[in-house]
């Protein structure tokens, strides 16, 4: 229980996390708390190998890349043309749409970038944790679309800003975030496209 409760807090600092020495750090101190997992490791560390060889996309290419349309719903007002208030301090695009239910955030975890993306990853595939907070917290993973697709549910009474919340590597290069307001996981996963998403997979060559 005490390893249990130690990674799901080093899980979390990790998804808050895109620093390559930070995330490097919090690695070490996920490894200490569960051990090693041999599958696992290579799986992420390959990854890590891959995508370490690849330039970055400019912010200019991130905002060409992202959608202006996700499933039916249409990107807000404020998230399009060329602004570059969406690029992030950790160099992620970020855009709502449908009248902000839904928001999605995209970085690039090439080169500089793997770390903070590929090591979230890796120690949420490796959570055994499914809820906390009573269960009014509940985590998921599940393979869609040939895609390993981490899921938060958050009731309501959480207060949270986003009652649900998917995670995942995208044409292996592209850490995505999805938040949904009022709706659970499937519900967010239904509304969206990841056809929608092909003009970074254009980049990804």
């Amino acid at each position: 229980m005490k390893n249990m409760l130690r990674l799901t807090l080093v899980a979390m600092l990790l998804i808050a996390c895109k620093d390559a020495n930070q995330a490097k750090t919090m690695e070490g101190a996920v490894n200490e708390a569960i051990g090693n997992n041999e599958d696992v490791n290579q799986k992420y560390d390959h990854l890590l190998k891959e995508l370490n060889k690849i330039t970055p996309l400019t912010n200019a290419q991130l905002l060409k890349a992202f959608p202006e349309k996700l499933g039916n719903l249409s990107l807000d007002a404020s998230g399009k043309g060329s602004n570059e208030t969406r690029i992030t301090s950790s160099e992620t695009v970020v855009g709502s749409f449908g009248d902000n239910k839904v928001r999605m955030e995209i970085l690039d975890a090439a080169g500089k970038n793997a770390y903070g993306a590929i090591i979230p990853l890796k120690m949420l595939q490796l959570n055994k944790v499914t809820s906390e907070s009573n269960n009014t917290i509940r985590y998921s993973k599940k393979e869609r679309n040939a895609l390993l697709i981490f899921g938060t549910d958050r009731d309501e009474d959480t207060k949270a800003d986003y009652q649900s919340e998917l995670r995942l590597l995208y044409d292996n290069r592209f850490y995505i975030t999805l938040e949904g307001k009022q709706m659970q996981v499937d519900e967010l996963w239904g509304a969206i496209n990841m056809d929608d998403l092909t003009r970074f997979k254009d980049y990804n060559q």
